[in-house]
């Protein structure tokens, strides 16, 4: 730990070294806001609020005169979200860049995220319209919020330990999202042992604990790298216009350096086509279990405590693992395991019970769930000037987000064609193999050039 605490942010800020917190502060701070906003991503996103729009709000829509499926309407809402975070991510992440205040542009979209969140509460069966609007919102503001998250991974560690770094935090994330999903199954089946009255509680309520989850501790984060706000830069007089221009042009400089990396290039590809495997597996997981087998919102919580605990581990594991051999190495086979693990879901049953078969495809996937997400954040960071952070994160997130477009677009597509979930399933397996195909002659000898061609 002290070789770490040796390489602090100064080098890229003014702040005096007594301003800025040692390395486990920034670690502690760095980690607390993956516990907060994986609330979001677990609760919303993967197990309560997705199914319950599709079985519930999204239940009996007709569009011109024709049955739409409430998951077929949930993936339309997830991809066009993402399509705006596509536009606006580089923008975003260059703006930030020259102004020096991450920790404010989170904190920026933070604020609305929580309130869009807190008001999924209200909408009820037959508000399939506004109750994915809102969402969207939500999801677009959580989104955002990651581009300057992990803009801040340099500021915690030296390149040769952001692999550990982004695992121990990705780990801690999954620990916040376990723990809020706890409270809420215990909202759901156990009222009393929170001090409310039997049948008191809602689905509706554990939305709405999202919200109190995600504002109350992201605080810490917030405090933590409020140095990071005051980098130089962030007392610019330039108007906003001119600005605007800048970060733009900056925008289309770094995509013809991205463009000119054929390594970097090939890299992103990859990320694009397994990533986009991943989320959809992620936002359509409980709707799988809920419609193909009958899983009720209490089961689901406990399915996905159960994936939220080997992901924690499997997120440290994969971290320390790609410090030592490799973060191309340990990606490759963590997109091996998917592809195998996602054609057993399309055959859910096949040894017997399809149920049982479900909860062990669960527990298996989880330890390459965080790791693989974890590992990818690290090893692109590897390729990332000095002070370029948020810029090269937006371009980053747009491959997260293009992947949220495609993935969940063919499967709820492919779900309104054939009517079956598992034939949707099916066809996510071949992202994973084009991604591994793709991954695999990614060069990690090139990096350190291209890294110094990218800061030219």
């Amino acid at each position: 730990m002290a070789a770490m605490s040796l390489a602090p942010p100064s080098s890229r800020s003014p702040e005096p070294r007594s301003a800025i917190p040692g390395f486990r502060a920034r670690l502690f701070g760095y980690s607390m806001y993956d516990f907060a906003n994986s609330a979001f991503a677990t609760t919303i996103l993967a197990v309560l609020y997705n199914q319950y729009y599709a079985r519930e709000i999204a239940a009996d829509v007709r569009l011109w005169g024709h049955p739409v499926p409430g998951a077929t309407l949930w993936s339309a809402w997830v991809s066009a979200c993402m399509i705006v975070v596509v536009a606006a991510a580089p923008f975003l992440g260059v703006l930030a860049d020259r102004r020096g205040r991450r920790i404010r542009w989170l904190a920026g979209f933070w604020i609305p995220g929580v309130i869009c969140t807190a008001l999924l509460y209200f909408p009820e069966r037959g508000d399939w319209l506004w109750g994915g609007a809102i969402f969207a919102l939500a999801y677009f503001a959580f989104s955002a919020t990651a581009i300057f998250y992990n803009a801040l991974l340099p500021e915690v560690a030296p390149p040769a330990q952001l692999g550990r770094v982004s695992g121990i935090a990705w780990g801690i994330g999954y620990l916040g999202g376990a723990l809020l999903l706890v409270v809420n199954l215990l909202m759901l089946q156990k009222p009393a042992w929170l001090g409310f009255p039997a049948g008191s509680l809602r689905i509706q309520d554990c939305f709405a604990s999202v919200a109190v989850w995600w504002f109350v501790f992201t605080l810490p984060t917030l405090w933590i790298f409020r140095y990071e706000g005051r980098q130089a830069g962030a007392g610019t007089a330039d108007s906003l216009i001119r600005e605007t221009r800048e970060s733009l042009a900056q925008v289309r400089r770094t995509f013809g350096h991205l463009v000119r990396q054929a390594n970097l290039r090939r890299f992103f590809v990859a990320y694009l086509l397994y990533n986009d495997g991943v989320q959809t597996v992620v936002t359509m997981a409980s709707i799988f279990g809920s419609a193909e087998l009958g899983m009720e919102p209490g089961q689901l919580v406990l399915y996905f405590l159960l994936i939220q605990g080997t992901a924690f581990v499997g997120s440290i594991a994969l971290g320390w693992l790609a410090d030592r051999i490799g973060h191309r190495e340990t990606l490759i086979t963590a997109v091996v395991a998917w592809a195998i693990l996602t054609s057993w879901a399309a055959g859910v049953g096949i040894f017997g019970n399809a149920l049982r078969e479900y909860w062990i495809l669960g527990g298996i996937a989880g330890l390459f769930l965080g790791g693989i997400q974890s590992c990818s954040r690290s090893m692109i960071a590897s390729w990332i000037p000095p002070r370029r952070e948020s810029e090269f994160f937006g371009f980053f997130s747009i491959m997260t987000r293009v992947a949220s477009i495609f993935g969940p677009l063919l499967y709820g597509g492919l779900l309104w064609a054939t009517g079956s979930l598992r034939w949707a399933i099916l066809a996510v397996t071949a992202f994973f193999i084009a991604g591994g195909i793709v991954l695999y002659g990614v060069r990690t000898d090139r990096i350190p050039d291209e890294r110094a061609d990218l800061a030219r």
